[in-house]
């Protein structure tokens, strides 16, 4: 079956790994982020500089999740939030008994005390050579008076006389005026929190520092010599297709069904466009990935949907989707780009036509979304109206 990872702590980050009927998560993907053996030898997995390299665990999202236009699931913007975590076991459990397929993983990512007090200690370093001349106890030891010294030492080298004195005078202690010092600090604290966001946020989020080690991977890539890194996506599972978020699930989806429709003109006169504007429905409590796995084999999504309109998962909607898909597939007569360009579609964004079956659990659904809504919808206009 496949299931997701989240790396990078980052939703557009969702990737898919198949995974065995015996596989673990200790041997099958943890072993992925060791620096040394895993993928994390080759790209960045962590959140951001501040974290360690290797999470103290797995967790998976227990939020119901989002269900697509044609009865698939995507994961919630809020499914990596605490109440939606639940633990997993690495060694004792097959991957199998623990999650539905397509679920999500999430690594449990611990701070690194270390980085963040070796990254501190550096902008404080930073901080300390750019103190206004006036009150520093070492002054004139800031980086830019450092290049300019060497700055004169070329010029004077090659005649340039005149912006060596220039430059002598601009690096003389309390050369600027007071305020003029204080407002150069101020800039560089702006400079320092900058820079302190950019590597919290991941923007930056090196491999490593060594230079040796960017070397020998830059090396590796830019060769070829990937058998490697082959081999390690291979024992992990790595299908190297993400999960769509649903603003990209939406905006995709919209530009089918106009396609489909042959224009914004037809596509609004038969209603198309309205409902590919808003598709779906997000599932509530009990629903979709909180479906007791227990009841895998002896539950049924098209009756349950029929009796009580709540979607929960099954076999028997697991088999329905893949009969579906091999529907999709069918339609590309055999044409193998087109094959795999749907697979990929599908791992992406789910289904984008659906039989009927589906499409009658899609539709009873957002009957009951639809009725809440305007429940709620009464509910204001009620307390307005008090």
């Amino acid at each position: 079956m496949e299931i997701c990872v989240r790396l990078n702590e980052d939703c557009e980050n969702d990737y898919t790994f198949q995974v065995n009927k015996d596989d673990t998560f200790e041997p099958k993907l943890m072993k992925m982020f060791d620096e040394k053996v895993g993928l994390a030898s080759f790209m960045v997995l962590r959140p951001s500089l501040f974290y360690k390299k290797m999470p103290k665990g797995l967790q998976k999202s227990m939020h119901p999740g989002y269900l697509t236009e044609n009865g698939c699931l995507l994961f919630h913007y809020d499914c990596d939030n605490k109440e939606y975590r639940e633990a997993l076991d690495l060694k004792n459990k097959k991957i199998w008994e623990q999650m539905w397929p397509g679920q999500l993983v999430l690594p449990q990512w611990e701070l690194s005390h270390t980085n963040i007090l070796v990254f501190v200690g550096i902008m404080l370093a930073w901080l300390y050579t750019d103190l206004p001349d006036l009150v520093s106890p070492t002054p004139g030891i800031c980086f830019t008076n450092q290049i300019s010294r060497g700055l004169i030492v070329v010029a004077r080298h090659y005649g340039y006389n005149a912006i060596a004195e220039k430059l002598s005078e601009e690096v003389q202690v309390n050369s600027a005026g007071t305020a003029a010092q204080w407002l150069f600090f101020a800039l560089h604290v702006f400079k320092v929190l900058f820079v302190a966001l950019v590597f919290y946020t991941g923007l930056v989020n090196p491999l490593t520092f060594n230079p040796v080690r960017i070397y020998q991977t830059r090396s590796a890539v830019a060769t070829k010599d990937t058998a490697s890194l082959k081999a390690i996506l291979q024992s992990i599972g790595w299908v190297g297709a993400k999960r769509a978020t649903y603003d990209d699930y939406r905006d995709t989806y919209y530009n089918y069904r106009l396609e489909k429709a042959g224009g914004l003109v037809p596509a609004y006169k038969s209603g198309v466009m309205k409902a590919a504007a808003t598709p779906g429905v997000i599932l509530e409590k009990g629903e979709g990935f909180q479906t007791p796995l227990d009841k895998r084999f002896t539950e049924s999504t098209f009756k349950t949907m029929e009796k009580s309109r709540k979607l929960v998962l099954s076999e028997e909607y697991l088999i329905q989707l893949e009969k579906d898909l091999q529907a999709q597939v069918k339609a590309c007569e055999g044409d193998v780009p087109k094959i795999n360009q749907e697979i990929r579609k599908f791992r992406r964004f789910g289904l984008f036509e659906c039989g009927p079956e589906l499409a009658r659990l899609v539709q009873l659904r957002q009957e009951v979304a639809a009725a809440e809504l305007q429940k709620s919808q009464d509910d204001e206009d009620e307390k307005k109206n008090q």
